[in-house]
């Protein structure tokens, strides 16, 4: 192999002469470090640099297979490209910026065209392989709708899960070729729009995060797998674990209503009233302002701890009334005649008796909503997922790049690169960015156990007392002392540096700390659940439960309206929340297969500025037969989201 001051001037000679396309592809045939070395000397490295941009470029139309080679967030690992080794994820890393004040995707990479080949590559024949075992693939188990509902601390509100019901073929057959799958291809399938699976609850159950990725957490229980693929059976018990706790449906306890003594506009309502309390995962965690329910405590059975109902996602007011019968009594306030007869036939036309017992959904709030005060409040999702998506792969670079620090050490080379790698991260838009050293690191360098270059023992981190509240600072990292002194090392090597020095004269690049929701803008709510185009939907679940639990109590119907709300004084936009409640009604019917009869289950009665505006549901044996078959889903159904038009209705 012939020295580097004799490749730098051959280097030197071939750009020279202009033949800089021949330069390129010597420097290419160049093992890995030598690349480093040249790509970080004066003026070669330059005239590289621009080629290569070029270079790479049109590469990609041709050779990358995937449209983005970076993959969702979460992926199991960043791929690298045949032929290309190091320095392109470099080159990737500060063309990002360029390519993004074009206004294009930085992570877009044109899908391939066919290249031409003059003549066909002469392969060696392979070798002989050991015979693997296959893993024996799981049978799976087809289950009834009502052994996949969300277990919402409520027997009798087992609210479905529209991807369980995908999986076991409930309402579409599903391919039986369709058996173990990577992550990606998973989520391939479970967001086909043909597939019908809300992208919510793909997201409750930790499938994708608020960016609609891959979620970490599921990428992490396949890369637990022996060949990073996860059957369906294996999904289906994945999607069960995250069930538990995703939904938690609590009644109010008696006389700790929320403005109990309210003034009602149905008496009746007021005497059979019950408050509920959602809590949604994802939604509501980040709230600070107490305004309702502040003091209510619940036990949490399945996390061992107290959920609050400050915190909560939403919380409704709920009570029988017998429509026709109330009617019948007369009103209380002048109505005009023609107001009286609108009621009166709307109420016929339904059918609905004297006799028959209705729910009536009279108020629905949600403080998290008010706390977000309007789409504003929540994180550009875009952003988000293209300042993580740099710093990914920013830190799968450094795992490339130490090594070579490593055992190159002292070299003022080395502190050049550093600074060329650094130098598109620390301008990303991220206030307060943090790196962070791995343990893993260190103890690849050193040798040593991790522990061993921490300045205190394990016993001392263990005991730490935080000055702050006079208990052990390390206490929430568990009982483990290991994991105390990884908080504690955490502690001792977050800062602003993107690199920290070592013993003997080592320099090595620090991970980025990918930052959370609430750096990408302060007091903004990252994407929940029930989110739909600009804003969460907070009457979609109260809306399902409540229907569900009418049927399951035997009443003739349901009822919501907006005359509660407002007689005490909401404004249009509240009112039009109570709008959107009815139209949830319209699209359970649509779910159930019942979308072509809903002129004979429902009825609308508007503007009487009565107790008797809103949309009516009535029971029929048809809808009973449905619902029990069926159930009622937690989310609606799902379909493709254009997050660019989302985007620009923020």
């Amino acid at each position: 192999m012939a020295a580097r001051k004799e490749i730098l001037s051959d280097l030197n000679s071939k750009i020279a002469d202009g033949n800089i396309s021949e330069a390129y592809r010597s420097f290419e045939e160049l093992p890995v470090v030598d690349q480093i070395a040249v790509s970080i000397a004066p003026g070669v490295g330059d005239v590289l640099a621009a080629y290569e941009v070029k270079e790479f470029g049109s590469r990609a139309q041709t050779n990358i297979e995937d449209e983005d080679y970076l993959g969702a967030a979460g992926n199991t690992g960043l791929q690298v490209l045949s032929g290309i080794s190091l320095f392109p994820l470099l080159r990737f890393l500060r063309g990002a910026k360029a390519v993004a004040k074009s206004g294009a995707k930085a992570v877009d990479v044109p899908s391939p065209k066919p290249t031409p080949v003059a003549e066909p590559l002469q392969l060696a024949p392979p070798k002989e392989l050991p015979q693997i075992e296959l893993p024996e693939v799981q049978t799976f188990n087809v289950k009834p709708a009502k052994d996949l509902a969300y277990q919402t601390t409520k027997d009798y509100l087992p609210l479905q899960s529209k991807t369980r019901k995908f999986l076991h073929g409930h309402y579409k057959k599903i391919d039986p070729k369709i058996n173990e799958l990577s992550p990606e291809d998973w989520v391939k399938t479970l967001t086909n729009p043909n597939n019908q699976i809300p992208l919510g609850e793909l997201r409750i159950l930790n499938v994708l995060d608020e960016l609609n990725e891959i979620h970490p957490k599921f990428a992490k229980a396949v890369a637990e797998q022996p060949d990073q693929k996860i059957s369906k059976q294996g999904l289906d018990n994945y999607l069960s674990r995250q069930q538990v706790d995703a939904i938690q449906i609590r009644n109010a306890p008696p006389g700790q209503l929320q403005s109990a003594d309210t003034s009602f506009v149905n008496r009746d309502l007021k005497n059979t009233q019950q408050q509920k309390l959602y809590h949604v995962r994802g939604a509501g965690e980040q709230r600070n302002r107490d305004i309702h329910y502040s003091n209510l405590v619940f036990a949490d059975e399945v996390n061992g701890m107290n959920i609050t109902g400050k915190n909560a996602y939403a919380f409704d007011g709920v009570g029988d009334t017998k429509p026709l019968a109330r009617y019948n009594l007369g009103f209380d306030e002048d109505i005009s005649t023609e107001a009286s007869n609108t009621i009166g036939k709307a109420l016929d036309d339904l059918g609905i008796e004297s006799t028959d017992n209705f729910t009536s959904i009279f108020r629905v709030q949600s403080d998290f909503m008010n706390e977000v005060a309007g789409s504003n409040g929540f994180i550009n999702p875009k952003t988000q997922a293209s300042i993580t998506k740099k710093l990914i792969q920013y830190n799968k670079l450094t795992d490339e790049l130490n090594p070579f620090l490593a055992t190159n050490p002292k070299k003022s080379s080395n502190a050049n690169l550093i600074a060329k790698v650094l130098e598109d991260v620390y301008e990303l838009p991220v206030p307060g960015l943090q790196f962070k050293l791995d343990p893993e690191d260190i103890q690849k360098i050193t040798g040593k156990p991790f522990t061993e270059s921490l300045d205190k023992s394990l016993k001392e981190i263990y005991y730490t007392v935080d000055p702050a509240t006079g208990g052990q600072k390390y206490f929430s990292a568990g009982p483990n002392p290991i994991d105390r002194a990884l908080a504690y090392f955490d502690d001792k090597t977050i800062s602003s540096a993107g690199f920290a020095d070592l013993e003997n004269g080592v320099t090595i690049l620090k991970k980025a700390v990918i930052p959370k929701v609430n750096d990408f803008g302060s007091g903004k709510f990252k994407i929940d659940p029930y989110f739909e185009k600009t804003t969460s939907n907070e009457m979609k679940l109260p809306v399902r439960a409540n229907v569900l639990e009418a049927f399951k109590a035997g009443k003739e119907g349901i009822h919501i309206g907006p005359a509660q709300a407002s007689m005490e004084g909401g404004g249009t936009n509240i009112l039009e929340k109570y709008t959107r409640g009815e139209k949830e009604i319209q699209k359970i019917l649509d779910e159930l297969g019942l979308g072509n009869k809903k002129k004979q289950l429902t009825t609308r009665i508007a503007d009487t500025g009565t107790e008797f505006d809103g949309t009516y549901l009535k029971f029929t044996d048809e809808l009973k037969k449905a619902i029990e078959e069926q159930g009622i889903n937690a989310f609606k159904d799902g379909g493709p989201v254009d997050i660019d038009k989302m985007l620009a209705e923020l």
